[in-house]
């Protein structure tokens, strides 16, 4: 299968969910600025939401610069990982609507953990199908994030939090995941820079 087709078909994708979660802003009536403070909360899940993207972009790059063979099992593993990340934009709308409430911030934690698991199915496939070629392999499962996502003591501690943040504080479950994130990027892999190298 060709990698830069499927690539390119994830590249768009994505770009058309950044592009709809900014359409959800919704410009205000007033000229006042103070009537700005009104979609704060949707800029605030906008925001985390952005980086969430950001962040999955850059390590779904990573996985498929160092893939040499793609499969059609590959394939479909992509497929229900953008099929996860496309919910985003509503789940970011709805915690814009009420960022302390636990039904909005219940379903992002739920949206959440379907890109999670997506992405540890994509990778793993990854690593099948390039098992012949160890290089890959051992690039791919030392990704910060990979390592992260299949620690399962991690996950679970993560996991608990974020089930006593939707009970007692909502709005504490976008701050574990902006977290996360910002922790993923900061302590991503030093080869993850020498990607877009021509000898890789």
């Amino acid at each position: 299968m060709n990698k830069a087709r499927l690539e390119a078909f994830t590249d768009a994708v994505l770009a058309i969910i950044l592009t709809i979660m900014i359409l959800e802003f919704k410009t205000p009536k007033s000229l006042k600025f103070s009537a700005i403070f009104s979609q704060v909360p949707y800029l605030i899940s906008y925001a985390i939401g952005y980086l969430f993207i950001g962040a999955a972009w850059y390590n779904h790059h990573f996985l498929f610069g160092k893939a040499k063979i793609i499969t059609r099992h590959v394939f479909w593993a992509n497929n229900l990982w953008l099929f996860g990340t496309s919910f985003l934009p509503v789940a970011t709308a709805w915690v814009g609507e009420g960022i302390f409430a636990r039904g909005p911030q219940a379903f992002y934690m739920l949206i959440y953990a379907i890109w999670t698991i997506a992405f540890v199915i994509l990778a793993k496939q990854i690593i099948k199908a390039n098992e012949n070629h160890s290089a890959v392999v051992n690039s791919i499962k030392k990704l910060t994030l990979y390592r992260y996502l299949t620690y399962w003591p991690a996950v679970t501690v993560q996991v608990a939090l974020q089930i006593l943040s939707l009970l007692f504080f909502p709005a504490g479950n976008l701050i574990l995941i902006t977290l996360q994130i910002i922790t993923s990027a900061v302590f991503s892999n030093k080869e993850s820079d020498k990607i877009f190298d021509k000898k890789e």
